[in-house]
């Protein structure tokens, strides 16, 4: 957990053979993951200082003070843990497994696995999904798994609940309830239960009339990148109608990247990635000063493509240094004015996509994707398919904290909705159509604004073309 006062951050400094004048501790506190500013502080540190002041923070920071209305969450920049053991990789799944176990719960009553076999009459259990299989009789068989044992579940294609097997994946976590076989072998199931969001919630909202503008994918350095269109929006920050907007939030894809396709050099307008950050930071110099921003990266950034993705690293920091910027890790949680709004780029929205047999899932309309995403309570729940992930101790990509808002991007297509009161947003892009995507069969959704006002969580969404 990051330090919530001063001692522990003066003990922190300590640590690493550092030491800070006190309004230099209290700047650090104040800012959203002291931890990471620490990390910041000492990674770019002087040689030879070894005690912080004011005057480095500023030559560090273009605007030092932290934004008092934006709590950054679950970032996990500068605390990833991930050697790559197999150790690594057992406490990732029983940390996911602990957690949605913990929130099923709350609904179902479990046994243990390896007690199903002395258990009698209605049967609930917690697990995770170990296999499924089609059996002859065209029923789904499901491995469940929990850290006691594994039993078989088996869900026969005329029961009400048959069409829920079409969403599993398998690493998800989910409950059952059923009855036993005679031998005590099998659980029939009666009903399946998914962590979810429940059906009550209620957001929580900005006690005042405010809005943030959630745009993604945005790939400056790109022959394919839309400078025109972002010079309108930018332009339209300074108008009257846009004085309420007060945050910028990027789910991802600042810059093109490189060697992210085969064939991407023949889309780049910048081959230099760092000349990409720096084309950017010309982007952001057209943002009206006032408007703080908030961005994570995405799978064409320069940082690592497993998941969770640290924030960009101080280099790329130095570089993106015109605005009020917030930077914190792929995915966060932000907090903006009391509203949770859940960040994620959304590499895993293509295996959604692919692995779920609903047309209703689908690039044309990529919320209900997301949507899967809330009910299962996780953001990449299927491991070592299309998705990378980093085994870190702790599972950064459970949903812990329900959210207001979900606002994801990666497949540059938009589209939202809600579910359960939950606002689900995906933003579209800011790049036009790659000569990748006409091979795919992709047409992007681009120079779409979406603005949204953080007391009621209603959206108008602005098309510059």
């Amino acid at each position: 957990m990051p330090p919530k006062n001063l001692s522990k951050i003066i003990h922190e400094l300590i640590k690493h053979g550092y030491n800070a004048e006190l309004d230099v501790v209290q700047f650090i506190n104040n800012t959203p993951n002291p931890l990471s500013t620490i990390q910041f502080l000492i990674e770019n540190a002087p040689d030879g200082v070894l005690t912080f002041n004011m005057s480095h923070i500023s030559s560090l920071y273009q605007n030092p003070l932290p934004d008092p209305s934006i709590l950054i969450e679950n970032d996990m920049t500068g605390n990833s843990t991930g050697s790559g053991t197999y150790n690594d990789f057992v406490e990732i799944f029983q940390d996911r497994l602990s957690k949605l176990s913990s929130i099923l719960s709350n609904r179902v009553t479990p046994y243990p696995l390896n007690s199903l076999k002395t258990a009698s009459g209605d049967v609930r259990t917690i697990g995770m999904i170990s296999d499924i299989k089609k059996t002859t009789s065209n029923h789904i068989l499901i491995e469940l798994e929990d850290t006691t044992g594994v039993f078989s579940i088996l869900v026969n294609n005329n029961s009400d609940i048959f069409s829920l097997t079409d969403e599993l994946l398998l690493d998800e976590v989910i409950g059952v309830k059923g009855k036993l076989s005679p031998d005590s072998d099998l659980l029939f199931a009666e009903s399946i239960y998914f962590p979810d969001v429940p059906t009550n919630f209620r957001p929580k909202l900005a006690t005042r009339s405010v809005q943030a503008a959630l745009l993604s994918d945005i790939h400056v350095g790109s022959k394919h990148f839309r400078s025109d269109l972002w010079s309108d929006f930018a332009k339209w920050l300074s108008t009257p109608e846009a004085e309420p907007l007060e945050y910028l939030l990027i789910a991802g894809d600042l810059v093109e990247g490189v060697g992210v396709y085969p064939g991407q050099d023949t889309d780049l307008e910048i081959i230099n990635i760092y000349e990409q950050y720096e084309a950017f930071n010309e982007c952001l110099k057209e943002i009206p000063g006032h408007i703080s921003i908030i961005m994570i990266p995405g799978n064409h950034d320069a940082v690592r493509l497993a998941e969770p993705q640290p924030g960009f690293d101080p280099e790329i920091r130095k570089i993106l240094s015109s605005s009020k910027i917030n930077f914190t890790s792929n995915p966060s949680t932000v907090t903006v004015e009391g509203v949770p709004i859940l960040l994620y780029h959304g590499v895993s929205l293509d295996e959604i996509i692919a692995e779920t047999p609903s047309p209703q899932v689908s690039y044309e309309q990529p919320h209900n994707a997301m949507i899967q995403l809330l009910k299962k309570r996780h953001l990449a729940p299927q491991f070592g398919s299309r998705t990378r992930i980093s085994p870190e101790r702790k599972d950064y990509l459970t949903i812990d904290k329900i959210p207001s808002v979900f606002h994801s991007g990666h497949v540059h297509k938009f589209g939202y909705g809600k579910y359960h009161n939950v606002l689900v947003i995906n933003s579209g892009c800011w790049q036009s159509q790659t000569d990748f995507q006409k091979r795919a069969n992709i047409t992007p959704d681009v120079g779409y604004a979406p603005i949204l006002d953080l007391d009621t969580l209603n959206l108008t969404i602005r098309k510059f073309s």
